[in-house]
């Protein structure tokens, strides 16, 4: 049974979506734990179908949690608990602040005796990167899964090369078109979204996350992000590679424009002996939009695989 709640990290009210509970509501029963960190925009609400499956293909035996990015989501129109809003607090939503974020969210909420499957998805993977330099948490750690990792040259990418060139200009202009959008009246606004997505084939149990993910006050902070990504996800950081190898699993696809099929293939030829697989399904970068229950059965495998309670290691 899925659960969500805004919790309050980093002074930043986060939504997190669960399956299966915390982990502090029955701390003698649980042992191990999956944690997926969202890419951006880092909004959980898209995360809930893969969640779900993948909650099933543990057989419900190991809680699943989802944790988006500070910022990215706003509580309920009805909250006291407020955003705080990005001019003057950027360094609570830039890739460093979104580490911190992710740190103090595993300090708080997961006990310090039970292992965590991490899971990371394209910013989200370099994120799991960064917290494995914490020592605390690294020690806890049982598998890392980074899912079409953009954890190097982002900017080199066709994507990114499309963001940087068409889309911020383009988003330097008609930005303000979020914010007149959003006085639509609503059933408008609902329209224009479900047509969008009739033309894009998404799945309309995305509407609701759509909705919320279309404020200027979201869209400003999810855009500051991706300009950080760009500028900072550069170089492959080799030393977590190489110092963290037998907890790492990277699941790359073959018609990603984030992480070109080269990038992979690169990866194999300075780390012959890395666990990192191509995706035979033709599974997009994206693929809460259109395979969730595909990537949360393809993932379920590879817990199972390494874990103590559902598997043989």
């Amino acid at each position: 049974m899925m659960k969500e709640a805004f919790v309050n990290i980093c002074n930043v009210p986060t939504r997190i979506i669960t399956y299966g509970g915390w982990v502090e509501e029955s701390v003698d029963d649980v042992r191990e734990v999956a944690i997926c960190i969202t890419g951006n925009p880092g909004l959980p609400g898209f995360y809930g179908e893969f969640c779900e499956t993948l909650h099933e293909r543990l057989e419900k035996k190991m809680p699943v949690w989802v944790i988006g990015h500070a910022g990215h989501d706003d509580p309920p129109e009805n909250s006291l608990r407020e955003v705080p809003q990005l001019k003057g607090n950027e360094e609570l939503f830039d890739l460093d602040g979104q580490i911190r974020h992710k740190i103090e969210f595993i300090e708080k909420y997961v006990p310090e005796n039970v292992k965590i499957h991490l899971m990371g998805h394209s910013i989200g993977a370099w994120m799991v990167l960064q917290l494995l330099r914490n020592e605390s948490i690294r020690k806890r750690i049982k598998k890392c899964y980074l899912l079409f990792p953009t954890i190097e040259r982002m900017i080199e990418s066709p994507n990114g090369w499309t963001f940087t060139k068409i889309g911020l200009p383009l988003y330097s202009v008609f930005g303000f078109l979020i914010a007149l959008l959003n006085r639509l009246p609503k059933l408008l606004l609902v329209l224009l979204v479900q047509i969008y997505f009739w033309f894009s084939s998404i799945p309309s149990n995305h509407l609701n996350t759509v909705l919320g993910y279309i404020k200027a006050t979201v869209t400003e902070k999810v855009v500051f992000l991706a300009e950080d990504e760009m500028a900072r996800v550069c170089g492959l950081q080799k030393d977590i590679i190489r110092d963290n190898m037998p907890l790492l699993k990277l699941y790359y696809g073959t018609t990603d424009g984030w992480v070109p099929v080269k990038y992979y293939n690169q990866l194999k030829e300075q780390f012959p002996d890395i666990d990192a697989q191509l995706d035979t399904k033709k599974i997009d970068h994206s693929f809460v939009l259109r395979h969730s229950k595909q990537m949360g059965e393809i993932i379920g495998d590879m817990i199972i695989e390494n874990s103590e309670i559902l598997g043989t290691k």
